[in-house]
């Protein structure tokens, strides 16, 4: 359908501004179905006919098409097309965009996407520099949020140009410039900078800086209302113990898993209670893998230590009834404690849950810090 066919049906005394809004509408509906090849022709039949009308309507529908055009050829991967769309809606526009200034950041934003697509990602970076220089100082909610998308974004390019420094002062900005924000869309962006950031740190191998970074996360959102937020610090702490006991730094870091499940153990929101149960599966696992590298030497402790793996785990298991991974681990902490037919039940309810994956999965984990029993239990597993 295009403009002959809108003004058949709305009859020849249809307004153009009923026109243009029909095909954005029409468009725009595509778009949201993925049809995009199939919506850019209405976007260019709005900008060929109605670009140069002067009704305030009619080009605000015009606007329309042309952030919508430049946002679809980003979306095909048509990245020389959607820079040039980007350049026409800017000029268009006419440069600050005045009242649609936010339209005009948000164009900016498209053509930092088709420039990433095409390898120029210096570029890319620049732009996402304009957008925040433009916006410096908005109170507009919705121009702010575009401020720290464009920072946030920036951070990530300059990491993956390996500018190291400049990468966290750009993730440093953010957070100095809206960690005080209200809206959630805002702090949502602010631990995700505080989350990407404390992974770079990682990679550079600051590791005492990640762990802070990560255990900034969780004092700044771990009691915020928001579910999303609550849920960005459960995960910032459960990666802060996982390093802690990479580092084997093996108190910190149980302690550091208890942590989670003590903050967010009574979360109502699945997801995050989601997160609890593996956390507490986790630490039951790491207990037991403790428990086997202190077996030749210190069986007292090692025995002392898998009780608490235990209790972990059963916990994990009256959250999550038929978790795989937690009965595997349950079965195996059975075995070592000597309880050899409850094992069986439990490895076999956890096959039956998990199938092979799980089968495999136990093997594997039998190998970590093996001992004598191991070849008995590995038997046990391949024979079910």
């Amino acid at each position: 359908m295009g403009v002959e066919d809108l003004k058949g049906v709305r009859g020849d005394t249809a307004r153009p501004e009923e026109v243009a809004q029909a095909l954005v509408d029409r468009a725009n509906e595509l778009g949201e179905q993925e049809r995009f090849e199939e919506a850019l022709p209405f976007y260019d039949e709005v900008l060929q006919w109605f670009s140069r009308a002067g009704g305030p309507v009619v080009r605000f529908h015009v606007a329309r098409a042309h952030l919508s055009k430049s946002m679809t050829l980003v979306q095909l991967n048509r990245s020389h097309e959607a820079v040039d769309a980007c350049d026409a809606t800017i000029q268009w526009f006419g440069g600050d965009g005045g009242p649609l200034q936010s339209w005009v950041a948000q164009t900016l934003l498209y053509k930092a996407v088709a420039l990433v697509q095409l390898d120029r990602h210096e570029e890319a970076a620049a732009l996402y520099e304009d957008v925040a220089r433009r916006l410096d100082g908005t109170v507009e909610p919705e121009l702010r949020v575009l401020v720290a998308e464009a920072l946030l974004r920036r951070a990530i390019l300059l990491r993956q140009l390996e500018k190291a420094e400049e990468a966290l002062a750009a993730h440093d900005e953010l957070v100095q410039r809206f960690g005080d924000a209200e809206e959630e869309e805002l702090r949502e962006l602010v631990a995700r900078a505080l989350v990407f950031k404390a992974s770079f740190l990682g990679k550079l191998d600051r590791r005492e800086e990640e762990l802070a970074t990560f255990h900034e996360v969780g004092q700044r959102f771990g009691s915020a209302p928001e579910p999303s937020l609550r849920m960005e610090a459960a995960r910032a702490l459960i990666c802060r113990a996982e390093i802690l006991l990479q580092l084997q730094r093996v108190d910190e870091g149980l302690a550091g898993f208890d942590d989670v499940v003590a903050r967010f153990g009574d979360a109502s929101d699945m997801p995050l209670r989601e997160r609890v149960t593996n956390a507490l599966n986790t630490v039951g696992f790491k207990l037991l893998c403790e428990a086997k590298r202190l077996w030749p030497e210190d069986r007292e402790r090692a025995l002392a230590l898998l009780e608490k793996a235990r209790t972990r785990i059963a916990t994990a298991l009256e959250r999550r009834p038929g978790y795989p991974m937690a009965l595997g681990n349950a079965g195996y902490i059975a075995f070592l404690q000597g309880r050899r037919e409850e094992a069986r039940t439990l490895l076999l309810e956890a096959l039956r849950s998990g199938g092979e994956k799980t089968r495999e999965t136990g093997l594997k984990d039998s190998t970590i810090h093996s001992v004598p029993e191991d070849e008995e239990f590995r038997a046990l597993v391949r024979g079910l």
